[in-house]
């Protein structure tokens, strides 16, 4: 005989109660680690965000690695300008060196003032490192709209020496040969050494298992590291920057945290992110009475830090932390003063995925440091009239007239004279809606180049 159930109004409940006790107390220990930010609570949202920025960075990249449309490159465009906007300069016979992504590729300019273009080098990545290898903090560019230039410099015989953004150095003939390439994971700037050569900020990778090198940080873990190459593209020596610090009592900069650093959750992966390493020439070392030539200027931007090195000691001289925010390209003036592009934003908040969303800030800056005196100003981007953003990376460079800027994300190149007005802009300018990004800008006389004939038929 079959045994026909019945309904249990009392288990119904019970069982009733107890899941909604077990969710009040799943809901309530949400609210208590999201209040504590409690490791739970800091493990499981670090994963929600890691996934939505990955699924974010899929969905941005999709057109770029079909090849239909390069998204990497481009940023919304702020204007309908196009090309040469502002020449107040015509009498000027100086070439300017651009490094960005122009037309639909990867490309080192030199342009005249008129913006006519006197030579061009147009660089591919997976030509000059079928090996990829040496990359081992990231996964290698899947295609050539995957991968900036970021660092460039023009020699005077024609030549150009260039980074591909973590991907390694590259020089390049007045016709566009390979002439070396360094397979390290170098990344943003190059600079020339006074003595020959080149400083070109790069990384160790210490990988997961093996022992760090820095507690409290925990592998794996990316080291910068600032190497020196030679006119013939050899490294001959290379310097630890959290090395530096660490050697210099400092550490406790790099372990300045939004969160505390319990136990169980030791900091990982990018401890501090180098951005730019300048040598002090001898031409105006005596402006720096604290430094001496071939000291090192640095800048980290994960901690808003400048600091100078002394490359033979591996020790710091001198730091400033702020009042900058986030930022790029320092370098020494004759005027014995630092300056500096300042981004002015809050672009790695924790949980920000947006560029724009963490940062109230309307404006970067170009800004000016005396490291003897403190005293501190800024050289434009302070008024409504001024217009200068770029959240990520930008350049900026002294010259007789007042000084040269890369707006990286604005896709373009201005001159501001002494007074802070436009006397010359550029805009790279890739369709109807957008800008292509430009991540170098270098000003040279007329007479630097002892090129006479660019042509290479």
């Amino acid at each position: 005989m079959s045994r026909r159930r019945t309904l249990d109004i009392s288990r119904i409940s019970f069982y009733a109660v107890c899941s909604t006790t077990a969710i009040g107390l799943i809901f309530l220990f949400g609210l208590y680690s999201g209040a504590g930010r409690t490791v739970v609570f800091r493990v499981v949202d670090s994963t929600r965000l890691t996934i939505m920025e990955a699924f974010g960075t899929m969905t941005a990249d999709a057109s770029t690695i079909a090849g239909i449309h390069p998204t990497h490159f481009l940023q919304p465009a702020r204007s309908p300008a196009a090309g040469i906007t502002v020449n107040e300069v015509a009498d000027d016979n100086g070439l300017i060196l651009l490094s960005g992504f122009f037309d639909d590729s990867n490309e080192l300019r030199l342009i005249r003032r008129d913006g006519s273009i006197v030579n061009r080098w147009r660089v591919r990545f997976s030509e000059l490192f079928p090996d990829v290898s040496h990359i081992r903090d990231r996964e290698p560019p899947s295609t050539d709209w995957n991968v900036d230039t970021h660092g460039a410099v023009a020699l005077p015989d024609g030549s150009v020496v260039f980074n591909f953004e973590y991907g390694g150095l590259v020089k390049l003939d007045r016709c566009g040969h390979p002439v070396w390439t360094v397979r390290q994971q170098t990344h943003h700037s190059v600079e020339r050494a006074e003595g020959g050569g080149f400083w070109v900020p790069s990384r160790r990778h210490h990988p997961a298992g093996s022992e760090s090198p820095f507690f409290p940080f925990a592998t794996p873990l990316q080291e910068d590291t600032i190497i020196r190459v030679s006119d013939d593209g050899v490294v001959s020596d290379e310097i630890s920057v959290p090395g530096a610090l660490y050697a210099s009592g400092l550490d406790g900069i790099l372990t300045t945290h939004y969160s505390d650093l319990f136990w169980t959750e030791r900091p990982t992966g990018e401890m501090m992110h180098l951005n730019k390493a300048e040598e002090l020439t001898s031409e105006v070392a005596a402006e720096f009475p604290q430094f001496a030539a071939g000291d090192l200027l640095l800048s980290d931007r994960a901690h808003n830090l400048v600091f100078v090195i002394d490359p033979a000691t591996e020790k710091v001289k001198w730091w400033r932390s702020g009042p900058w925010l986030r930022q790029h390209d320092p370098e020494f003036t004759p005027r014995g003063t630092i300056l500096l592009f300042n981004n002015n934003t809050y672009r790695m908040a924790p949980g920000d995925l947006s560029r724009y969303a963490a940062t109230t800030r309307t404006s970067s800056q170009v800004v000016e440091l005396n490291p003897t005196t403190s005293e501190y100003r800024v050289v434009f981007g302070s008024r409504e009239s001024q217009p200068l953003l770029s959240v990520i990376r930008g350049k900026v460079e002294r010259t007789a007239r007042g000084v040269l800027v890369a707006e990286f994300e604005g896709g373009r190149v201005f001159e501001a004279d002494a007074g802070s007005r436009v006397i010359w802009e550029y805009v790279n300018r890739y369709d109807d809606d957008e800008v292509a990004e430009v991540t170098e800008a270098r000003l040279y006389a007329s007479d630097y180049f002892a090129v006479t004939n660019w042509s290479c038929q």
